[in-house]
């Protein structure tokens, strides 16, 4: 029986302020799978994390998916990195969330998780500044892909200079297409970049989370290594420029993700930073795999016995 694909979460805080080094950097909490649950329907996947600092307070926001439910949005935080809330369910739609980009403009927060299941981009706001719940803003880019095209997947927006500036990806034949839009206004109309696409590559033609600045300036993207098997590594890009009409980056890090670390050992691809009380804040996802064999068993032979009662009350 094919393994399961699981995610689980570390949060890090790097001591020597080193972008992108794992080398000086203690975990400080992880947020772990159902690995050994009895349930039918344990939870798989905790992932795509995204740190934010607002009113003080660390939150964590993070995908959670059972193996046989879509996903939906969690959130943990802090004010002192000691202890944590449990976590709470911020957002839950009727298909798949993950990638809960989380950010602030003009003092409201918005999230744009991936809802690649329905083909849209959309903005959702916060309802209050516990950030407990996300509500339905606005659909800001529609779906114009065909239906064996994946997108969009893994967006973020990024302000500079009044103009938002949106990243976003569709996997067309097993490559994965990394589009740029922008608009002058958060909630659009977006347009194409003159750049766009500004990669077609399976190795770094996804986003493996939001833009990044350093306390320089620099800008960088961070891409998602999906060229042998889904998620298994981090690149980093630095971009050179960004505007209306140009779009250049290079590759600085490869291979971001330390698979000598057990608990990195089968990869990840997702990498969020921020710098908070002075001190530099890392959350990462890392990959698994698992069997989960009874489990699977057993759900296999529960929806053989609800045909069987299905048909008997026809």
């Amino acid at each position: 029986m094919r393994k399961i694909e699981c995610f689980k979460i570390r949060i890090l805080e790097n001591e020597t302020k080193h972008f992108f080094g794992f080398d000086f950097s203690k975990p400080i909490k992880d947020i772990l799978y159902n690995q050994f649950s009895l349930s039918l329907n344990p939870v798989t996947i905790v992932a795509d994390p995204f740190l934010f600092v607002y009113n003080d307070i660390l939150f964590l926001f993070y995908e959670m998916k059972r193996n046989y439910s879509p996903g939906i949005i969690c959130m943990t935080s802090t004010s002192d990195l000691v202890r944590w809330t449990q976590p709470h369910i911020v957002l839950e739609e009727n298909f798949h969330l993950s990638y809960p980009f989380v950010f602030e403009d003009n003092g409201s927060v918005y999230m744009v998780p991936e809802t690649s299941e329905i083909g849209d981009i959309r903005l959702y706001k916060a309802d209050n500044n516990c950030l407990k719940h996300f509500s339905y803003y606005k659909t800001i880019v529609k779906k114009e892909v065909i239906d064996s095209e994946i997108g969009y997947a893994d967006s973020s927006i990024y302000n500079k200079e009044g103009i938002y500036y949106l990243i976003t990806s569709i996997e067309r034949n097993r490559k994965n297409i990394l589009y740029l839009y922008y608009s002058d206004c958060l909630s659009g109309p977006y347009k194409e970049h003159p750049s766009s696409p500004i990669c077609l590559s399976s190795k770094y033609g996804r986003n493996g989370g939001s833009f990044i600045n350093d306390e320089s300036g620099n800008l960088y993207r961070v891409a998602q290594d999906c060229e042998k098997r889904y998620g298994d590594n981090l690149h980093i890009f630095q971009i050179d420029k960004l505007s209306s009409y140009e779009y250049k980056e290079h590759l600085i890090k490869s291979y971001l993700i330390p698979l000598d670390i057990p608990f990195y050992s089968e990869g990840g691809h997702q990498l969020s930073l921020v710098f908070f009380k002075n001190r530099m804040i890392i959350a990462t996802d890392a990959k698994e795999y698992h069997s989960y064999t009874f489990i699977r068993l057993l759900h296999k032979l529960r929806l053989i016995l609800n045909s069987y009662i299905g048909r008997l009350s026809i």
